[in-house]
């Protein structure tokens, strides 16, 4: 049963409610699992570092089924923690509102995580950002999901500037948004969270249709610049985003234009801009990534380095030849 919208808006009766949902039973969470499996009691690190440095691996490794396959699984079982290890480890790394929300997350498989990481002390703004909070949740596409999008706490989400901390207490954040179940004879495999640059050969045949496309469309602007041209086109940029996040930061309280990064697997930035209310909202970016995982253009996002042509992943993934370097 879905949690209605207004948990999420900012009264104090809100808050109390939200603060009390609960998570799943212990060990339920595919981090937990990882934690207590991989945990090294002699180790000589503080159980708060050692939780740090096992949550960073456990980003990296492939995604496990869900539990409600339609078909048996026959993954190794959910092993139990003890009362001990409840305690020590899995008890100090996260409140059950973050438990509550790993164990909801993506529930409709297209929609992203809102972040909330500026909360003002001035309580004018903090009124005033409050209602751009309600007003950025209550669109269409986006509103019957906030329930469980929105993170949206004060004494949880306040990074400022440093928005990836999200990743050290809810990793679940990185699965793919409408990751998809493969099922192989009687198992369920949900396919792995990041995909190499060089196997995405499947769609390298359209982008270099696209290539071909933009430079009989525009020659002027090819000569000017090729490279914008060729890194403006998203056909391999899309198929390397597994998802996205929308971020409420101070600069979007100010300009009033939420920030949107689109991210791969090993959660690197792609692509990263602002949502002009005057072209877009919340439900568009999201109606965007449902057909067919579009990103927001070019005018309104810049291309992560490493992404660029003659960046580290960039050389890769687009597998450039002088035929689509050459001038039309």
């Amino acid at each position: 049963m879905k949690v209605a919208v207004s948990l999420f808006l900012v009264s104090d009766f809100i808050m109390s409610d939200v603060d009390e949902q609960t998570g799943p039973l212990w060990g339920r969470l595919g981090v937990e699992q990882y934690l207590i499996t991989h945990w090294d009691h002699s180790s000589v690190e503080t159980p708060d570092q050692q939780r740090k440095g096992l949550v960073a691996r456990f980003l990296n490794t492939p995604l496990e089924p869900k539990q409600d396959c339609k078909k048996k699984t026959t993954r190794t079982p959910l092993r139990e923690p003890t009362a001990e290890e409840i305690d020590t480890i899995l008890r100090p790394y996260r409140c059950e509102k973050l438990r509550w929300h790993a164990d909801n997350i993506y529930t409709d498989g297209v929609c992203p995580m809102l972040l909330r990481t500026h909360y003002a002390k001035n309580a004018d703004e903090k009124n005033r950002h409050d209602k751009m909070m309600e007003a950025w949740i209550n669109v269409n596409q986006f509103e019957e999901e906030a329930w469980w999008a929105v993170l949206d706490d004060v004494n949880l989400f306040d990074f400022g500037s440093e928005w990836r901390r999200i990743y050290d207490v809810l990793p679940e954040i990185a699965y793919p948004v409408g990751f998809r179940i493969v099922e192989e004879g009687d198992q369920n495999i949900l396919w792995d969270n990041y995909t190499e640059p060089q196997h995405h050969e499947e769609m390298w045949t359209y982008f270099k249709r696209d290539i071909a496309i933009a430079k009989q469309y525009d020659p002027e602007a090819w000569h000017k610049d090729r490279e914008s041209v060729i890194e403006s086109i998203d056909t391999l940029q899309h198929a390397a985003a597994c998802t996205y996040i929308v971020i409420a930061d101070e600069k979007a309280f100010e300009s009033e234009c939420l920030c949107v990064i689109y991210l791969d697997g090993l959660q690197r930035t792609i692509r990263e801009g602002r949502i002009d209310p005057e072209y877009d909202d919340i439900g568009n970016v999201v109606g965007l990534w449902a057909n067919c995982c579009e990103l927001l253009g070019p005018q309104f996002t810049s291309l992560n380095e490493k992404y660029r042509i003659n960046g580290e992943i960039g050389k890769v993934l687009y597998q450039l030849t002088e035929e689509d370097l050459a001038d039309p």
